[in-house]
């Protein structure tokens, strides 16, 4: 557990609660003892609740694990008087903790309003540091895209698999957060009052901006999985196409010398001086009529 405490605001940080960060809560706070049972463990559905004295509000926000190579959901719920805010989470949170710094640094700046305008902050800071990792997501489409149309590989496919987790990743932290955002606006204002609205409202625009941004990936990534997955199978087709123009040439070679290769007394023409120049003629015309065919009816 960290304290931020500035005049009569404060922001408590409990990071895996134990019994005793329960405790402290109950001893404190007049929370109901439901809340505070809730709050050991991780609840993975995003709400928003107001409980006349304080607030209750479960937000994820998605993080890059550098570690795990992907993006993960992380959840942090909210616990807010008129005096203070309690945050607990129930992992690491390095965008977290920088933002808990920088708020400690310069608490005169970020503790002279409301718990609201605390809130507020905290979880714009939070929203704000998710457009880098779009951002990125954003510039791996790009090449993605260029590859498609300038130097395409069978190798793509893989690579917009892997930008398509991370984009679902992202949704799957965000989107069902939808709900707790449209309740947000009446509960501040019933709990702050009229001069919430603005900072609320931001909030919503950034969680909105930021859903938008992160559907708009998935439907862009969508297109370029179909597209580069048609090219795959033209290019497929292709291939197919060659071998079996190639098998319907050989065929008719292979039954004449098949038929020659018989261990037979008497063979036509086969004690005759020019018969092997014979035959090679008559397979080259062969092949010769089997392409102007092919071509007449559009199979080449």
């Amino acid at each position: 557990m960290r304290i931020i405490e500035k005049g009569e605001l404060k922001w408590i940080d409990i990071l895996r609660p134990t019994d005793e960060d329960i405790d402290f809560l109950e001893k404190n706070f007049d929370f109901h003892p439901l809340i505070l049972e809730e709050v050991r463990t991780p609840t993975f559905h995003p709400q928003a609740e107001s409980y006349k004295t304080y607030l209750f509000v479960i937000l994820h926000f998605p993080d890059f694990n550098k570690r795990a190579g992907q993006i993960q959901s992380v959840e942090l719920d909210f616990l807010i008087t008129p005096k203070a805010v309690v945050t607990v989470r129930y992992q690491d949170f390095p965008d977290f903790d920088v933002v808990f710094e920088e708020m400690k640094k310069n608490s005169e700046e970020y503790f002279n309003k409301t718990t609201g305008h605390v809130f507020h902050h905290l979880v714009k800071w939070l929203f704000g540091r998710t457009f880098p990792e779009l951002d990125k997501i954003k510039k791996s489409i790009d090449e993605v895209e260029h590859r498609i149309f300038d130097e395409f590989d069978d190798d793509i496919i893989e690579e917009i698999a892997h930008i398509k987790r991370q984009i679902l990743d992202f949704i799957r932290a965000l989107k069902p957060q939808k709900s707790a955002w449209d309740e947000m606006t009446d509960i501040s204002i019933e709990f702050w009052g009229d001069r919430i609205k603005p900072y609320i409202s931001d909030l919503i625009a950034d969680y909105n901006r930021t859903l938008n941004f992160t559907e708009t990936h998935r439907e862009v990534t969508d297109s370029l999985h179909l597209t580069s997955s048609s090219l795959l199978d033209n290019k497929r087709n292709y291939v197919i196409k060659i071998l079996t123009v190639f098998t319907a040439l050989m065929l008719p070679l292979s039954l004449f010398a098949s038929i020659y290769g018989m261990n037979l007394s008497y063979m036509p023409l086969a004690a005759h001086p020019d018969t092997f120049w014979w035959f090679m003629g008559g397979m080259i015309a062969i092949i010769i009529v089997t392409l102007i065919w092919m071509k007449k009816n559009k199979w080449i």
